[in-house]
Parts: structure tokens; sequence; C-alpha cells
């Protein structure tokens, strides 16, 4: 947070509003994010027109959310930048590459989640990490 408030508060033809975060949650989908979800909805009352984001993956790992926020945002006049992979949304080739991004980070996400699934269920099979009774 500290980073990326230097980041903004140091251009000065940047105007710092705040950073909008979502601890602790790794989401597939930003219904629960309520930071995300704040972010949003301040971009369309107006109060944001730049969102500076790490990258893609820190933005949404579902496509199709990333994908419709950044298109609502693009509508009411907000870009949105992805530092790591250095995309400005309003340019040409903004929306297919967040859609390779996503997509990327959508599979990653889905991979750790089955890896994670399969580590447990090994470890009941095995007799191991079973609750006491």
């Amino acid at each position: 947070m500290d980073y990326y408030t230097h980041f903004i508060q140091d251009k000065p033809e940047w105007e710092f509003v705040k950073v909008y975060t979502d601890e602790g949650i790794s989401a597939t989908n930003t219904r629960k994010r309520e930071g995300f979800n704040r972010m949003i909805a301040d971009a369309l009352d107006g109060k944001i027109d730049l969102i500076v984001t790490k990258s893609v993956s820190r933005f949404a790992r579902n496509t199709v959310d990333s994908l419709t926020a950044v298109r609502k945002l693009k509508e009411h006049g907000t870009e949105v930048y992805f530092q790591k992979e250095n995309i400005y949304t309003f340019d040409s080739k903004g929306e297919l590459l967040i859609t390779i991004m996503s997509s990327l980070a959508q599979e990653e996400s889905r991979s750790i989640s089955e890896n994670v699934t399969w580590g447990q269920r090994k470890r009941f099979a095995d007799g191991k990490g079973q609750p006491a009774v």
C-alpha cells in the first residue's frame, strides 16, 4: 500500500484518491471483494479517472469479471493501468492483452485450487490431518 501511495503521489499530474484493498481475499470472482467493488463504484461516480494496479492477476482472476469491469470503466472514462504488464486500457491493444493475461491468471488460480484439494484428499487418504474425535 505504501508503494502505490508514494508511486501515485510522486506524479504531480496525478491526484491521489486512496488505496483500495481486499486483504486476505483471493477470490476468483469480484462479488466478495468489498475494496474492489468500492473502487469501481467510486470510478463510476466520477471520483477516479485512472486506476493503477500491480498486475492483471491482482485486478481480477476471472476473465469475465476483468473484462466486464474494464469495459464498464472505459465507458465512464476511467482507464486502468496494469503496471507489471505495462498495459493501459485506453490503448488499442489493451483489451486483447487483458483478455490473454486474465485467462492465464484464471487458469493459474484454478490449478492452485485443484492442487490444494488434491493435497488435502491425499493427506486424509494417508490417515493424516484427520480431525480428533
